[in-house]
């Protein structure tokens, strides 16, 4: 089991890899919340992601009725490193949102 020492060092590498190749992290509040129960260990990453993709499902169907006015930037368009605390911690999941 990976502690949340190990899981913030993670988090905080991928957000700085995708920052230098120029690809966004999401900022939305509700986002870096599930980050930080991730983080906690509250969630397992298949939480995680199931949730994050849940997010991204309501943008675009948001989008699509046209009431996304407001709401934060639309990224499902770009592709997310979730860490995958399972595996090598130098290893993320690509998850294709």
């Amino acid at each position: 089991m990976i502690d949340s020492d190990r899981r913030r060092v993670i988090f905080d590498q991928v957000r700085d890899k995708a920052i230098a190749r120029g690809t966004p992290i999401d900022d939305d509040p509700e986002f870096l919340g599930w980050v930080e129960l991730w983080i906690s260990g509250e969630y397992g990453i298949s939480e995680f992601r199931s949730r994050y993709n849940d997010l991204v499902a309501r943008r675009a169907q948001r989008s699509k009725s046209g009431t996304d006015v407001g709401e934060p930037d639309r990224r499902d368009s770009e592709q997310n490193d979730i860490p995958d605390p399972d595996s090598n911690p130098q290893t993320t999941v690509r998850d294709a949102s």
